[in-house]
């Protein structure tokens, strides 16, 4: 996959590209001028060189929001249409085109020669057109056909070899990425240096399971009043209740009140007797508790200074003056202890009465209980004990069908932490897996790593390591780490400033694209200020390696640079592009230099 051709249906406002890279090997270079340095109204960074990158991503197929400048500035974008063409592995060209106002349908043409201009091609000659963007990206996918990302479509990776100034801040998360979760990134990564991207994604996967079960589970044990470990006592107490009301059925069905009145009275006096005298305990507690603590409330600081000073006067006594000030000091500390406290009292305070008011409520319902079980034993009218030994079994089904929803509640916490244990399985198995892959590296794997080492030898004279590794988590992370060659036990630091940063994420794109160079897979990159910030030798390098990538392995190389970033010999002197590589010239000088020419946006 190549890009060919970049061209719209306003050639007066935005120049046709034609890449380098198609029918020859030559680095493409978008070069900027700057013909007043010193003028402080002109800027080399608003021509165009950036926007170039994320015009390339809108033809292919980006989805864009309206926080895209083409829909931000649509009274400037809305006439134009765009067209890419591509070279395909197969060495045929599909072309796309895609307008700013109906960005959400397009038009895709294939042909066997390349440098086409379709502006005037009629719908008929396209193959599709108006297709939805999904569909289309579907068959540009089977077109490109890279096989060795799939399951992936090619708009997954594309964005690694299109890198912006805010690609460079971290060599394997782009921005692109930044925003979303690991498993949004990682497993494409470990598939391209030839680890299973299967077992990542099922790390991931389980993870995010896992937590949503427990979620789950947290939500339904908060219904129940059980735990799942007393599932058996709460069967247990479901069987026992079903033989008391078999049983009180059968002898309210003969008239037999004996046992029902016996259980009653037993219920009575175990339990509700029971409890509203614990109650009372309580009650006197929590009366006891609250008027000391009202008491205490009420007092306030007793220490005052004043009549300290009295007492001195009195006996004729003189009250040194720092002594005064120690006094008055311990005035406001007590001030401040008493004010602390009685904040903690009120809360006490509180506290207390709203138990005493839950104890007083519950109280009173035993009562009432108590009242009716009494006033049911003493009835000495048979239809009266019926109908009130009735009511008492329909408070014992009550009950009975409450420890009922509770088991069916409790069966689904069960449930939910059985699936718990099977993510969790799951989930250590495949850490599991992903270890082995790790510990035992693929040729694919050390290829790139041994590509990159190579690179970053060159340019930057450092040892460069790639490497995946297993975090304390069960995730695996990839690392860079540079070392001087002359200690190759010392990490270097030099990996962490900006200029070398950029060097390392472009060191690590070429890498890649030098192992893949015969393969289906993409052939192109673009790195935007690659020159910026270097030293000249670091330009020199970085360029030699660049235009050996774009000759030896075929792939087409993209940078931007402005005038100051051309390289310079042992001498001084500029060592300018050569004409054929610069495929875009912009400027500063009006609006004919910049990328669209037309006022700044």
């Amino acid at each position: 996959m190549k890009l060919s051709r970049l061209y719209t249906n306003d050639a007066k406002r935005f120049t046709p590209i034609r890449f380098n890279g198609i029918t020859d090997d030559r680095l493409n270079v978008v070069f900027a001028t700057i013909t007043k340095p010193k003028d402080a109204k002109k800027d080399s960074h608003n021509l165009g060189k950036t926007t170039l990158i994320h015009v390339i991503d809108f033809v292919l197929l980006k989805q864009i929001t309206q926080e895209h400048f083409f829909l931000k500035h649509t009274e400037l974008f809305t006439p134009f249409i765009f067209y890419l063409e591509l070279l395909t592995p197969k060495g045929d060209y599909v072309t796309i085109r895609r307008s700013v106002i109906n960005h959400s349908k397009v038009a895709l043409k294939r042909h066997d020669v390349g440098n086409q201009n379709l502006t005037k091609a009629s719908d008929t000659t396209w193959d599709h057109v108006d297709i939805p963007i999904e569909r289309a990206r579907q068959l540009l996918d089977s077109y490109l056909d890279l096989r060795t990302i799939k399951p992936w479509d090619y708009r997954k990776g594309v964005s690694y070899f299109l890198r912006t100034q805010d690609d460079y801040s971290d060599y394997f998360q782009i921005q692109k990425f930044a925003s979303g979760k690991d498993v949004d990134w990682k497993p494409y990564l470990a598939q391209i240096i030839g680890i299973d991207a299967n077992a990542v994604t099922k790390k991931y996967t389980c993870e995010e399971r896992i937590e949503q079960v427990k979620t789950q589970r947290a939500d339904r044990q908060s219904e129940v009043g059980t735990d799942e470990k007393d599932f058996t006592k709460l069967q247990n107490e479901i069987a026992i209740k079903e033989q008391e009301l078999t049983r009180a059925a059968a002898l309210l069905d003969t008239f037999d009140f004996r046992e029902e009145e016996r259980r009653i009275t037993k219920d009575v006096v175990e339990r509700i007797e029971q409890r509203i005298s614990d109650i009372n305990n309580e009650l006197y507690n929590l009366d006891s508790d609250l008027e000391q603590m009202r008491q205490s409330l009420s007092a306030g600081a007793t220490f005052k200074l004043e009549t300290i000073k009295q007492i001195f006067d009195e006996a004729h006594t003189y009250l040194p003056e720092a002594l005064y000030k120690d006094y008055d000091e311990l005035v406001d500390f007590n001030k401040r202890v008493t004010q602390e406290r009685n904040k903690l009292l009120r809360r006490q305070i509180k506290d207390r009465e709203t138990q005493r008011a839950i104890l007083d409520a519950e109280a009173n319902r035993l009562n009432g209980e108590r009242v009716q079980s009494l006033s049911l034993l003493r009835s000495a009218s048979t239809f009266d004990k019926f109908k009130g030994l009735q009511k008492e079994f329909a408070k014992q089904q009550g009950g009975y069908n409450y420890l009922i929803e509770q088991r069916a509640r409790l069966q689904k916490v069960i449930e939910l932490s059985r699936q718990l244990r099977d993510f969790e399985r799951d989930r250590d198995d495949a850490a599991a897996t992903l270890k082995d892959a790790v510990d035992a590296p693929t040729k694919r794997q050390q290829e790139i790593a041994v590509e990159f080492n190579s690179l970053v030898k060159r340019v930057l004279d450092l040892d460069g390591v790639f490497f995946p590794r297993i975090n304390t988590i069960g995730n695996i992370e990839f690392r860079i780490e540079t070392r001087a060659r002359d200690n190759a036990a010392k990490l270097s630091s030099q990996s962490e400033g900006t200029s070398y940063k950029k060097l390392l994420c472009a060191l690590f794109d070429l890498a890649i694209l030098r192992v893949y160079a015969k393969e289906a897979f993409y052939h192109f990159v673009y790195h935007d200020g690659i020159l910026e910030a270097l030293d000249f030798r670091k330009k020199r390098r970085i360029l030699e390696v660049l235009r050996e990538t774009s000759t030896k392995f075929k792939i087409q190389c993209i940078i931007t640079a402005i005038d100051d970033d051309v390289p310079r010999d042992e001498k001084g002197e500029k060592i300018p592009f050569p004409e054929n590589e610069i495929i875009l010239r912009l400027h500063d000088a009006g609006q004919s230099g910049r990328l669209f020419k037309m006022r700044e946006f």
